[in-house]
Formats: C-alpha cells, structure tokens, sequence
C-alpha cells in the first residue's frame, strides 16, 4: 500500500483582517503518486488549502504533515522553506513569472538559490527540458520569442528542475488552446507515471476526469467530496449542489441512457471510453 505523502488534520485558517474562516476544519490524506484534482466554485478554499501544502502560509490551527515535515500555527518560516525543497507549485499563468533572458537562465534560477555546483545545475535544466517535451536547442533563445505553450512549459521546467516529489498546479491549462491543453497534459500525466504526486486544481470536469484518481471538492472552506471520478460523477445531485456540470462523455452516455440506449458503464470517464460502451451497445443490439 502507497504510503502518505501528505496528511491534513482539523485545519483551520482565517486570513489577515478577515473575520471569515477561509478553511474550516479540513482533514484528508494524499497518498504518494496519486493524481489529485482539487475542485471547487472561486472563494471555496482550494488555493489556500494548496498554499498551506505549499508552506505558502501557515496554518491558524491544525497540522500538516508534507513529505515528512510537521507543520502548524507555531512553525517559523525558516523552516517552512524546506517544503519548496519537497514540493513544487507552478502558478496560473507562470509565464508571467518569467524574467531571465535565456530558457536555460530562467530554468536554473531555482537550483542556483539552492546553492547547487554548476554541473548539478545544468544536468538538471536538461532533465527538466527533456521531462516538458522542449528541444535542448532551446536554451540559449529568449523565453519572450517562444509560444504561449512553450513558455509555460519553461516556466513548469522551472520547477521540476528542483526535482519536487509533489507537485501542485494551479489551473495550468488555462488561455492554452486546445492541442497546447493535451500536450501539456500529457506532461503531467507522465510525470505522475514515473511516480511524482500531482495536485492539480482545476474548473474543467473533463480533467478531472481523465486525468485524477482522487478528487477533492470543497465548498465555503471545508471538503465536500473526497472520492474519486467515477463516483463522483455518479452522483448528479451531488454536483448540482457544487455547481458542477458534468463531462461531456458523462453527459451524453446518460442522455442516450434515458433515450433507449442501453450502455453498461453511464459514466464513462473519456470520450474513448464512450465509443467503446456505444460500439458494445451496438453489438449486443445486433445480437438480439
């Protein structure tokens, strides 16, 4: 059985100068190597549950414990830096982030200020490349002269040069066009594959969906859901209370349920999956 990477007991936390608990006794655990989806109407806590993670902030009651560092109320920031040696965060729109004037300057910026030798420092730029699909011959051009899905990916490079064994991501697809979307999707599927844990916090139910294998829902600071995909979106009174639609393959196998198609599976997780109950129905239907 996969070990925890991450634990959350009775969490609380009320931001500065506001009288409204932004988390309100909040406990789950994060197994290592799972992919996470995080999800949720704006204002329901995910982004401070995930900054908690990331030793962003500190917590106003309760205790984490991430990759085996304790955290709580009384925690000096000192030590709360260990996390980014642990955990990565890339931010929405980290291009935005991007400042040096070569791809290979920019993805070397975090090992440096962790003081690693040179040569540790450009094997792990080239790692991190290979590891976003980006060609080496990249390095030395500006990170400004690059699409949109390329500087994202420097950015995420960025992050994972420091080798994190979990990594959090805060809507990454958003403003990407659609093949920008799965490709770097594909990304963060394999690096979930070769064993790194992924939180991912997303609006999009089709993500969720191809992508997690653990889902949690939150609402006015406290979760709401902890389950996976499949149950989830058989739950459709569930998600009307959270103001979350369904996936389009979901959607349309219960529409042809209701219309006189018998389907096995009525939430298939992918569009492939969906073909695949609709040619089963076929066949058995040819069979009659």
């Amino acid at each position: 059985m996969a070990k925890a990477a991450i634990t959350v007991k009775k969490l609380h936390y009320t931001y500065p100068n506001s009288a409204n608990e932004a988390l309100n006794n909040v406990s789950l655990t994060i197994k290592e190597q799972e992919f996470v989806t995080v999800i949720g109407q704006t204002g329901s806590g995910k982004s401070t549950l995930v900054s908690l993670i990331d030793g962003l902030i500190k917590p106003s009651s309760g205790e984490l414990n991430v990759a085996g560092l304790k955290i709580n109320a009384t925690t000096k920031p000192e030590y709360l830096s260990k996390i980014h040696h642990q955990v990565g965060f890339v931010f929405q729109f980290p291009e935005q982030q991007l400042f040096a004037e070569t791809v290979a300057q920019d993805v070397a910026f975090g090992p440096r200020n962790l003081g690693w030798p040179a040569r540790k420092i450009e094997e792990a730029v080239n790692k991190a490349l290979k590891m976003v699909d980006l060609p080496l011959e990249l390095k030395s051009h500006s990170p400004f002269a690059l699409s949109g899905g390329q500087m994202r990916r420097v950015a995420i490079a960025g992050v994972l040069a420091m080798n994190p064994r979990i990594l959090i991501l805060d809507e990454p697809t958003a403003g990407l066009d659609t093949q920008a979307t799965n490709d770097l999707l594909k990304i963060i599927k394999d690096l979930n594959k070769t064993g790194t844990t992924i939180i991912m916090v997303t609006h999009q139910m089709e993500q969720v969906a191809s992508c997690a294998n653990h889902v949690i829902a939150m609402s006015n600071g406290q979760i709401v859901a902890d389950t996976t995909p499949q149950q989830l979106f058989s739950n459709a009174q569930r998600l009307n209370k959270l103001s979350l639609t369904l996936p389009v393959s979901v959607e349309i196998a219960q529409f042809l349920s209701k219309n006189g198609v018998t389907l096995k599976n009525t939430e298939p997780l992918t569009l492939d999956g969906l073909a695949d109950e609709i040619t089963e129905a076929m066949r058995r239907k040819e069979n009659e």
